[in-house]
């Protein structure tokens, strides 16, 4: 008769035994790679103090670059409003300038009527000017009538102008109801120290303008006729 043997398996404690090998095998291993580090002088406490310097070190000179960029946009604001304070100063300069021209002349004007260089008397054009208004052949004028303060006496009359030149090569006058854009042939003035007649005038396609004559007819009393010509070179507008 044979005989019968039982035995109590138990799986886990191989795996137990496995595992505890693989792990005094990792720390073998882990041991050893200390161990060399340390032989070839690297020290691990050491090198962490040195990474933590390291990352200290970069996040002050990120600090650094985030403070010097906000410190390089307000120079930049500051020196755009710098710009335009200064752009809007010299327009300020500029307008005041003008204004001040402006009133030069204004007041050469009146010392003209009130204190003249010549002792003629009676009515005077104290000035015709022209400005092209942007459109093609057309312009602007100005026309200032004057009387010397020392008359007392109200100048009354008509004044007109007329356009010399050149149409097709030969010589071409047009009066001033031809080419001013309202229908008077003539200005109507009574006053006693000066008046301003302002206007359009389009000249003809083809037209090349010369010169300017205005003619002042004084009514009533002795007053003499005022003739003066002026040359064409007008201002661009």
């Amino acid at each position: 008769m044979s005989r019968l043997v039982v035995t109590t398996h138990r799986p886990w404690r191989l795996r137990l035994v496995i595992a505890g090998l693989v792990l005094a095998a990792l720390l073998s291993g882990w041991g050893l790679f200390e161990y060399g580090r340390y032989r070839a002088g690297y020290d691990t406490l050491t090198a962490q103090q040195e990474q933590g310097q390291l990352n200290q070190q970069n996040a002050e000179l990120h600090q650094e670059i985030v403070t010097l960029r906000e410190e390089k946009a307000v120079l930049e604001r500051s020196i755009q409003i710098d710009r335009q304070a200064y752009k809007a100063l010299e327009a300020t300069v500029g307008g005041l300038q003008a204004e001040i021209s402006e009133y030069k002349s204004e007041l050469a004007f009146y010392r003209g009527i009130v204190s003249p260089k010549d002792a003629q008397q009676g009515l005077r054009v104290e000035a015709f000017e022209l400005t092209a208004n942007g459109v093609e052949s057309s312009f602007r004028y100005k026309l200032v009538l004057t009387q010397v303060l020392k008359s007392d006496r109200l100048a009354r009359g008509r004044a007109t102008f007329e356009v010399e030149g050149l149409l097709d090569g030969q010589n071409k006058t047009l009066l001033q109801h031809e080419v001013s854009t309202d229908a008077t042939k003539f200005f109507t003035f009574n006053f006693k120290y000066f008046q301003n007649f302002e206007g359009d005038l389009t000249l003809p396609a083809g037209f090349i303008p010369l010169r300017v004559v205005i003619k002042v007819d004084p009514t009533g009393g002795n007053a003499d006729k005022v003739e003066k010509i002026v040359e064409w070179p007008v201002e661009e507008a």
